[in-house]
């Protein structure tokens, strides 16, 4: 996940200079949006870009005057960096770390400070519902055992003025009581997270918003889960939702808190195997919410308003695309409310005949060919299984046959019963849908510039290549050839593929398995 998980532990104003020092380029630009008059320090070039005040130094004499840094952030796994800055802290001044894994410090960085998928504590509670791997990472991280793992913590005042802080002191005072921090995840350090939280008696998972894309976000899955609760009613047969405990408002912090739910973590990642019965879940629900969340029917404007925001992560493609989204105005699909990031880790199944609860509702959008949840699925299961991008699944599906996805109403109709062009538009706006769903008009962040490159162009190539050729989408077979009759030259990559096991997330905080090669997502 996203380096700047843990800017939210720090204070939220320094009372005067603040540095940041030999920090990971990602990490330096999130911290300059808390701190964007920080001086950055850095031992070469590749340190300071981006920054409007920074110097290179030697990273053993200091270049700052003793006395005059109200908030200093450094690494210091090397045991000097923090030695040789300590003079520049003012009297009462705070001094924020990333240390060697000794652990005489609250949290652990999970699993690098380069790489975070979380901030855990020594009592975090281990409900990792994934691989047995990943499992045994998080239990690791929270024994003596750490230490020899080569692996960081993060050092820091505790409490201060954090983001973190007054959400805790806003949920204890919401339900009387005194609210403990167990850890937290946060989604590509976009101004949202998620706390886990002891409070009276109870583990809730508190979901924090603290720029106003965020807040948009969290009321949006907030009206959403009242909307469609109240609509399914007590018919709820494939899906049900968190219960919501509290909210609040203060300070520019939005939150909403949520019971905790833990699931046992073998039985989850059984479930959502390639083969597993998962997936018929995902298929099941999208289907629920295409009969009883109906909206109404696409026009010749729709396009239009599925690509907002597409301009932030693909600069260039819109008008190339509005024509290929064309066909699915021109059908007069049907819409519904879709939940817009329908994969394992936001949905948790239980024993029948319970239905799955399905969490972060912050996606979801009316506007949506009713069902193309399903399509969402099949592309999740399919990069996962593959481990390749959202993009390039697609373009995978372009070029093979999904029997699971044939059968599934997208727009008010089997997938497999539309033509060429509206088959290839639904694959394109699921893309668009997930490729502009991890941006907040953050261009310069590089875990979000190249989303769209990453995710839509791979398929936009594809279906060039495709008009060409004739390629025309076919799912009534896994075999069959996309664009031709059976025999047909033009291939898919493979017809049976021995397909991993697949990497579930944790409870609310959206952690995603690899879906680059080698990398994370």
């Amino acid at each position: 996940m996203h380096p700047a998980v843990w800017r939210f532990l720090l204070p939220r104003q320094a009372s005067g200079p603040v540095v940041l020092a030999d920090l990971d380029q990602v990490m330096t630009q999130n911290l300059l949006r808390s701190y964007p008059a920080a001086l950055v320090l850095g031992q070469s070039m590749a340190y300071l870009e981006g920054a409007a005040r920074a110097a290179i130094w030697d990273g053993q004499r200091s270049p700052l005057r003793p006395g005059t840094v109200a908030l200093l952030v450094c690494d210091d796994r090397d045991g000097i960096c923090a030695k040789a800055l300590a003079p520049a802290l003012a009297p009462g001044g705070e001094h924020v770390a990333i240390v060697r894994s000794a652990r005489p410090y609250r949290f652990a960085l999970f699993p690098t400070p380069e790489q975070l998928r979380a901030v855990i504590g020594s009592g975090w509670p281990l409900t990792y519902d994934g691989s047995p791997r990943r499992w045994l990472g998080y239990w690791l991280a929270t024994t003596r055992i750490w230490r020899y793992l080569g692996r960081s913590g993060l050092a820091l005042p505790w409490p201060n003025d954090s983001v973190v802080d007054a959400v805790l002191d806003q949920v204890g005072a919401t339900l009387g009581g005194s609210a403990y921090l167990r850890g937290l995840i946060v989604g590509r350090g976009l101004g949202q997270l998620t706390l886990r939280v002891r409070c009276g008696g109870s583990d809730l998972a508190v979901r924090v918003a603290v720029t106003p894309g965020s807040a948009r976000r969290l009321s949006n899955h907030q009206r959403v889960m009242a909307d469609l609760s109240a609509r399914l009613g007590s018919a709820q047969n494939s899906v049900a939702f968190p219960d919501a405990v509290a909210s609040g408002n203060a300070d520019g912090i939005s939150w909403a808190a949520e019971r905790w739910i833990k699931l046992p973590v073998m039985r989850a990642s059984r479930s959502w195997r390639p083969s597993g019965s998962g997936w018929d879940a995902l298929r099941a629900i999208a289907s629920e919410l295409a009969a009883v969340a109906g909206t109404g029917r696409t026009d010749a404007d729709w396009a239009h308003g599925w690509v907002t925001g597409l301009d932030a992560v693909a600069p260039g493609l819109v008008e190339e695309i509005l024509p290929a989204l064309a066909p699915i105005g021109a059908a007069n699909m049907t819409t519904a409310w879709c939940h817009g990031d329908l994969w394992p880790g936001n949905v948790f199944l239980r024993k029948p005949p319970l239905p799955p609860i399905v969490i972060d509702w912050e996606r979801a959008r009316p506007d949506a060919p009713a069902g193309l949840d399903a399509v969402y699925a099949e592309l999740c299961r399919t990069a996962m299984a593959r481990k390749c991008t959202f993009g390039d699944a697609a373009v995978w599906i372009a070029r093979s046959a999904s029997t699971e996805l044939s059968a599934v109403e997208v727009g008010g109709k089997p997938f497999a019963a539309w033509g060429r062009s509206e088959q290839q538009a639904l694959l394109l706006a699921t893309v668009i849908h997930y490729a502009t769903g991890e941006d907040e008009g953050a261009p310069a962040d590089q875990w979000t510039e190249g989303w769209g490159a990453m995710n839509i162009v791979p398929l936009m190539t594809a279906l060039r290549l495709g008009s060409h050729r004739g390629c025309q989408l076919a799912c009534s077979s896994r075999t069959r050839p996309l664009g031709g009759a059976v025999g047909s030259s033009d291939r898919p990559l493979t017809a049976a593929v021995s397909l991993p096991a697949i990497v579930v997330a944790h409870r609310n905080g959206r952690l995603r398995p690899p879906l680059r090669p080698g990398g994370s997502r």
